[in-house]
C-alpha cells in the first residue's frame, strides 16, 4: 500500500466525515418508514419515491450505500489504531540509550549528586519505593551505562487501542449481521408443523395459552412447541416473551398471536318467509344443503368491515371490530340470498341482494382459531458484537483507571544522569510527584518522554 493510501485511511478528517455521513444517514432512516413495499413510498412519498427505492432507502441499514460506508469507517479504525501500535511497542523495550526523547539538559548540581546517590547506594531504596507504588522494576547494569526503569499501568498503555478494537470488532459483528442474519416471521394453529427454511428440522405448536391481568390486558403469550427432526421429536419447550428457544442456529421469539379468521366458524341464524327460525353452524368456504334443498355458501369473513372509495369490502385491522360475513344462498339455479350479515347489527341490509321476499339471515355467532406468531432468528454476528462491547469497556476502564506512568533514570559511564518521566496524563503533575518522591530541588531535570 502506498503512503498516501495509507495516510488517507488512517485520517482523522475521514473519520469525521464518515461519521457525519453516517448520522446523517441514520436520520433519515428513522424518518422514512423502513421495510415497506414499493408501492407504498410511490403512494405516501411520490417525489423522492425513486431516490428511496434506488438507493436502497427503504432498507436503509442493508443497503449497499450504508454498509460500504460503515466498511470503510471500519478501515479507518483500523489503520489509525496500526498507525498507533508501533509506538505503543516500543515504549514497552528497554532501550540502549538511557536518554531518548527531548532533554538533556544537566541537573542542577544538587540534583545531580542525589541522583547519583539513587543509582548507587540507594537503589536498593529506590527499588522499594517504587514497588510499594505498585510499579514494575527494571534495572539494567553495565560497564558503560546503568539503567533504572519503573512502570505501572501497562493496560492502560494501551487503552485507546483496545477502544478503537472494540469498535473494529462491533462494526465487524455488525456488518456480519446486517448482511448474513435472518429472520423468519411464522405463523401456527395448534396441531401444525411447519418446515423451517433452510433447516433441516421442523416446527411444530402443540398449545397456546394467553394470560391476562385481572384488569383483562394480556400478561403473556406462550407457546409450547416441538421441533421435529428425522420424524423424532428432538425437544419441547414454552417459548414465552423474553425467554426463546434456541436451536442450532436459531432462535425462536414469541412475538404476538392472531386470529386465523380464514378458518372462521360462523353460527347463521336463517328466518324463513314461513315464519321459521333455523340454526345453521358453517365454516368459511364451506357449502351445506338445507332440508328444503336450498344451498347455503360461507364465502368470506371479515372482522373489520370497511368499503373502500372503489366499493370493495376491505379489514381495516385484524381485530373483531365490526365482523362481518359474506353469505350466498341457492334454490336450485336461483339465487336468493347474496350479501353481507353483521354481528350485532342484524338489520343493515345495505349491502345484501335477495330475491326471496322475507328471508333473513343474521350472524349470531363466530369463533377462528388462534394462531401463535413466531419470529426465527440467526444473528451470526452477535458474539462479536459481545466481545467487542468487552474490550471497549475493557480500553476505557484501563484508560481512565489505570492510566500509564513511566520512570526512567538512566547514567552514561563518564555524564550526568538524566531522569525521564512519562504519563499518559496529567504530565506536569506526575514529573512534581516523582521530583517529590525522589527529594528533588527543581524539576528542571525532569524530562518528559516524547510519545515515540
Amino acid at each position: 500500500m502506498t503512503p498516501g493510501a495509507w495516510k488517507f485511511l488512517a485520517s482523522v478528517r475521514l473519520a469525521i466525515a464518515l461519521l457525519i455521513i453516517i448520522i446523517i444517514l441514520a436520520i433519515i432512516g428513522t424518518l422514512i418508514p423502513q421495510e415497506q413495499e414499493a408501492d407504498f413510498y410511490r403512494q405516501h412519498l411520490p417525489r423522492s419515491s425513486a431516490l428511496i427505492l434506488f438507493l436502497n432507502l427503504d432498507h436503509l441499514y442493508r443497503s449497499p450505500l450504508f454498509l460500504s460506508l460503515v466498511f470503510l469507517f471500519l478501515l479507518n479504525l483500523l489503520f489509525c489504531a496500526l498507525q498507533q501500535l508501533p509506538a505503543r511497542f516500543r515504549r514497552l523495550r528497554i532501550q540502549e540509550e538511557p536518554i531518548t526523547g527531548t532533554g538533556s539538559e544537566v541537573p542542577e548540581p544538587r540534583d545531580r549528586s542525589r541522583l547519583e546517590r539513587w543509582l548507587g547506594d540507594d537503589l536498593p531504596r529506590l527499588e522499594t519505593i517504587f514497588r510499594k507504588r505498585r510499579y514494575r522494576v527494571r534495572l539494567v547494569t553495565t560497564e558503560q551505562k546503568k539503567v533504572f526503569l519503573a512502570r505501572k499501568g501497562l493496560l492502560g498503555l494501551f487503552g485507546p487501542e483496545l477502544v478503537h478494537l472494540g469498535l473494529i470488532v462491533i462494526i465487524a459483528g455488525g456488518l456480519i449481521s446486517a448482511i448474513f442474519s435472518q429472520r423468519i416471521s411464522i405463523a401456527l394453529v395448534e396441531g401444525q408443523t411447519e418446515k423451517i427454511p433452510g433447516q433441516n428440522f421442523l416446527l411444530r405448536l402443540d398449545r397456546f395459552t394467553t394470560e391476562y391481568y385481572p384488569d383483562g390486558s394480556v400478561r403473556d403469550w406462550k407457546s409450547l412447541v416441538s421441533v421435529l427432526e428425522n420424524g423424532q421429536v428432538r425437544l419441547r419447550k414454552t417459548i414465552e416473551v423474553n425467554h426463546p428457544l434456541k436451536y442450532g442456529r436459531l432462535s425462536f421469539f414469541q412475538m404476538s398471536y392472531g386470529q386465523d379468521w380464514d378458518q372462521t366458524s360462523l353460527e347463521l341464524e336463517i328466518g324463513w318467509p314461513e315464519g321459521g327460525l333455523q340454526t345453521i353452524r358453517i365454516k368459511t368456504g364451506e357449502s351445506i344443503n338445507l332440508e328444503n334443498g336450498a344451498r347455503l355458501k360461507a364465502l368470506s369473513f371479515i372482522p373489520d368491515f370497511q368499503v373502500d372509495s372503489r366499493g370493495q369490502a376491505y379489514s381495516r385491522s385484524p381485530e373483531a371490530i365490526n365482523p362481518a360475513a359474506l353469505v350466498e344462498m341457492v334454490e336450485g339455479d336461483r339465487q336468493v340470498f347474496l350479501g353481507w350479515v353483521f354481528f350485532g347489527h342484524p338489520d343493515h341490509n345495505r349491502y345484501q341482494r335477495q330475491t326471496l321476499p322475507g328471508l333473513k339471515i343474521n350472524l349470531k355467532s363466530f369463533s377462528a382459531p388462534t394462531f401463535s406468531v413466531l419470529e426465527a432468528s440467526s444473528d451470526p454476528g452477535a458474539n462479536l458484537v459481545w466481545v467487542g462491547s468487552g474490550l471497549l469497556l475493557l480500553g476505557l476502564l484501563a484508560s481512565f483507571y489505570l492510566p500509564y506512568r513511566e520512570v526512567r533514570l538512566g547514567q552514561r559511564a563518564g555524564t550526568h544522569p538524566v531522569l525521564l518521566t512519562y504519563a499518559r496524563k496529567n504530565r506536569e503533575g506526575f514529573r512534581q510527584e516523582v521530583s517529590n518522591l525522589l527529594g528533588l530541588a527543581g524539576k528542571k531535570e525532569l524530562k518528559d518522554k516524547t510519545d515515540e
